[in-house]
């Protein structure tokens, strides 16, 4: 006997009847499990074979009446001379008279018959060929009606196996059955035979699995899960399959198992599992007991990230089951320094007592930890960041709590910005020397004092220790940061884009905030879109809603609509200013609206603005801050007035660490002393793209590239180009300017590529960032 290959089988059948036809007879059996498409294939043949000008004669085999003898056979004869074809399906049924009597009629016809593997009777062997089909997959009214047909045991297996999933081997299923060794194999090999089980693994194909979990009752479902928990656990398997199988039932939980959910979150969390340890802790809260207070506060790390509004919930609700004042302080302080976000009315509420209560006791330092969180929680209301500006004055740098209030109240300083940069970076760099590079975990705290770092303009101390620390995820937002005010956008743009990639460590809201500032300073409209699809379109969260509007500003500028990126940007700064972050090194949303607003040839709003971003700036004393703002101004200034104000900016700039904005200023004077000083302009420009390579920036490094390339003076926009540049950008058609200027068509798209090639841009939606980087 010899078998087809695997597959439809269709043209083995095809050169079947072609044989028949020529008189030559022959049996095929057509073989696979339930749902394999036997009975398709067998329809098809006959539809075929009628075509072909054949006799058909069909029959099927019933469950019921495979003990009558010669019942498919009665169905079919007599049986008339010359080309026929009979087709019988469920073969496996039909009684061994009839089987012998096609054997005897397959010598002068061609007989076909489909045989369901797995069910009784699927044992029989035809003479002749076989096509073997695999399974086309299983519903659920198909895993039904197969099992009902099964004994009593093969239908328990099936339900041990979906119960036990990826632990379903032969001690457990006859554990969880009550069968022996010898019934429970048997009941597996017949679920293979019938397409249920994998033959790689013996588990459940995962379509089935779910069907037959479907099947089961909620008593079912409950006690087999139950069942498997107490199996798995007292043959000391890992607390992380026990604890599937805990969280799957909602039957009252052994003593034990609290712990067992306890211990696999921790090792999830550790593996960067977070759903699946909030899964665990979940279903641990939900039972009474003296180990549900820990439980709590477990759930409150574990949401921190995540959500911080939910955590101080859970939080609240373990300070009132814990005793003692001591237990309610190590609860709240297990919870991260930024855990809280910007929910301080509830953090008063949360917190509060706890810190009168370790007040009263005379604890010092634990009062300092605790109002350091509450002091974090304030980072988003005006008043609490001037009140911590003061509050940083009265602490000394003498032991641990106070470093870490500290480092709280510094981030809060870089945020409100108005004391002195250079201060607040030297209390930085001093609480920055007690957090070791080595630690086994990022501290929290060295990531607020880069932030704190990068806001004064001094992340020069920032990057010496993150290089020195361990290779970890979370500290790759640090990393991004740090390289984005270093002015290096192309790694900052790669470190940013892995972290919001990593599974592992999800992105909370601080740090999607930093990263939307690498986006904006380093001009990435594909890191910007990645930001807006992880963030919800309506925030709750001030902070957020602010984020939001800033990435859909700068994605509508990269798209051309200027406008509405003004729009965008401005109600970003104005809920920027309502929260109190003032700092123009990290939000800059002044004089990149006074770009935007040039772009529009409202030159009075943009010097309004530019201005105010400019006192700001001096008041704060950070080089990037003050020598971005210089050049701004200096583009709004005409004649030697805006000159000197680019030089001003080149000697601010030159004692900053970010690289990118020299550049940018090289650029913008090299452009404006193009038209009288051309060797002055080209010294300014090839610093431009020399700095500009270093950094990464390929797109400023093509703008001074092509000023390069020729001579400087005619790299210049003719009145014309300039006319259709500032139209192009505000995101009207080509048949729009053409209209607007009564042009051709054709000539507007002369003047857009002449423009593109002296600006240094290869499409439209750069134009925007060319003119003027208003990002």
């Amino acid at each position: 006997m010899t078998e087809a290959p695997h597959g439809p089988g269709m043209d083995h059948l095809t050169q079947a009847l072609r044989s028949a036809a020529s008189g030559t007879g022959t049996f095929v059996t057509v073989r696979g499990p339930m749902g394999a498409g036997k009975s398709a294939l067998l329809r098809a043949l006959a539809v075929q074979a009628d075509g072909a000008g054949a006799v058909v004669l069909r029959a099927s085999g019933a469950y019921a009446e495979r003990d009558w003898d010669l019942g498919v056979a009665d169905q079919l004869r007599p049986v008339p001379a010359g080309f026929v074809v009979i087709v019988v399906d469920d073969l496996q049924w039909a009684d061994d008279s009839s089987v012998r009597w096609l054997a005897d009629v397959a010598e002068r016809a061609l007989v076909v018959a489909a045989v369901r593997d797995g069910a009784p009777g699927s044992g029989i062997t035809p003479p002749g060929t076989v096509v073997c089909l695999p399974s086309a997959g299983w519903s659920q009214r198909r895993v039904v009606e197969c099992l009902r047909r099964q004994p009593g045991p093969v239908r328990g297996v099936a339900q041990a196996m979906a119960v036990l999933g990826d632990q379903a081997e032969i001690g457990l299923i006859t554990a969880l059955t009550g069968l022996d060794d010898a019934t429970a194999g048997t009941a597996v090999r017949t679920l293979r035979a019938l397409g249920l089980v994998t033959a790689q693994q013996d588990l459940l194909d995962p379509v089935v699995q779910d069907a037959v979990l479907a099947t089961m009752t909620a008593l079912e479902h409950d006690a087999g899960h139950a069942a498997a928990a107490v199996l798995l656990h007292d043959r000391g398997c890992p607390a992380g399959h026990v604890a599937e199988h805990l969280v799957a039932t909602r039957s009252a939980l052994p003593e034990w198992a609290v712990e067992v959910l306890r211990t696999a979150a921790d090792t999830a969390l550790r593996r960067g599992q977070q759903p699946a340890a909030l899964t665990y802790l979940r279903r641990a809260v939900a039972e009474p007991g003296p180990r549900r207070a820990a439980a709590l506060v477990e759930l409150a790390v574990a949401e921190c990230t995540t959500d911080g509004s939910l955590a101080l919930h859970h939080i609240s609700y373990a300070l009132q089951l814990l005793e003692t004042p001591r237990e309610r302080a190590a609860a709240v302080l297990r919870l991260p320094v930024t855990a809280a976000g910007t929910t301080l009315p509830l953090v008063r509420d949360v917190f509060g007592d706890v810190e009168q209560e370790v007040r009263r006791l005379g604890d010092h330092d634990l009062a300092l930890r605790i109002e350091a969180r509450m002091r974090y929680a304030g980072h988003a209301d005006l008043s609490e960041l001037i009140d911590a500006t003061t509050r940083l004055g009265e602490l000394e740098n003498t032991g641990a709590a106070q470093r870490e209030l500290l480092t709280v109240l510094s981030h809060s300083a870089a945020l409100v910005a108005r004391t002195s940069a250079k201060d607040v970076a030297a209390l930085a760099d001093r609480l920055l020397d007690h957090v070791p590079p080595s630690a086994g975990q990022a501290d929290e705290m060295a990531q607020l004092l880069v932030k704190t770092l990068c806001a004064a303009d001094s992340p020069l101390r920032a990057a010496t220790w993150t290089l020195a620390a361990e290779d970890q995820a979370s500290l790759r937002v640090s990393r991004a940061l740090v390289a984005v005010h270093l002015g290096e956008v192309a790694e900052a743009r790669l470190l940013a884009k892995t972290a919001l990639a990593d599974e592992r460590a999800p992105v909370g809201p601080d740090a999607v905030l930093a990263l939307a500032v690498v986006a904006l300073k380093a001009q990435d409209e594909e890191l910007s879109g990645l930001l807006l699809s992880s963030l919800p379109a309506e925030a709750d969260d001030p902070c957020t809603a602010a984020v939001v509007d800033v990435l859909r500003g700068a994605d509508a500028v990269a798209r051309g609509d200027v406008r509405d990126g003004l729009r965008f940007l401005t109600d970003a700064g104005h809920q920027l200013d309502r929260l109190g972050w003032r700092n123009v090194v990290l939000f800059p949303w002044r004089t990149t609206a006074a770009g935007l607003h040039r772009q529009l040839e409202n030159t009075c709003a943009a010097r309004i603005l530019a201005e105010e971003d400019h006192e700001r700036a001096v008041e704060w004393g950070a080089p990037a801050g003050v020598g971005r703002t210089l050049r701004v101004l200096g583009g709004l200034t005409e004649g030697v007035g805006g000159v000197n104000l680019l030089h001003a900016a080149e000697d601010v700039l030159s004692a900053s660490a970010d690289r990118l904005e020299l550049a940018r200023t090289h650029l913008a004077l090299g452009l404006r002393l193009r038209e009288q000083y051309e060797q002055t302009a080209a010294r300014h420009l090839r610093r431009c793209h020399d700095i500009a390579a270093e950094c990464g920036d390929q797109r400023l490094v093509r703008q001074a590239g092509t000023h390069l390339r020729g001579e400087v003076r005619r790299a210049a926009l003719t009145r014309t180009e300039r006319k259709v540049v500032a139209l192009a950008v505000t995101g009207r058609s080509n048949q729009d300017i053409a209209h607007a200027l009564s042009v051709s068509i054709r000539a507007v798209e002369k003047h857009l590529t002449n423009s593109y090639r002296k600006l240094g841009v290869l499409r439209r939606s750069e134009l925007a960032g060319a003119l003027n980087h208003p990002f």
